[in-house]
């Protein structure tokens, strides 16, 4: 079985990455933004990094073709099903009438 080996000057580079975004979003969390962006830029910033440490530290890049459709599922399964019922309980909280005491 041949494999691309990653250098470890990759690894150092994605780390400091890493440590670099780490720092974004505890920079962005002071500045006074508009809205909703702190959520927005802290979830992209998020993104970015799962996916490095996916990709890279957990070899993902290395990977054959069914590992990524196992990944493709877990993640169609954590956004759209996860995302839909919670979203789903949020949107239809108020239709319930309230009852004291629940």
């Amino acid at each position: 079985m041949s494999s691309r080996a990653i250098s470890p000057a990759a690894y150092l580079v994605v780390l400091a990455v890493l440590v670099v975004l780490t720092c974004v979003t505890v920079g962005i969390s002071f500045i006074p933004l508009a809205h909703d962006w702190h959520l927005a830029l802290g979830l992209l910033i998020a993104v970015v990094k799962a996916s490095l440490v996916g990709l890279f530290f957990m070899h993902l890049l290395q990977s054959r073709a069914a590992v990524w459709s196992v990944v493709c599922v877990a993640l169609f399964w954590l956004v759209m099903v996860l995302g839909a019922l919670t979203f789903a309980d949020y949107v239809s909280r108020p239709w319930v009438p309230y009852v004291p005491g629940h």
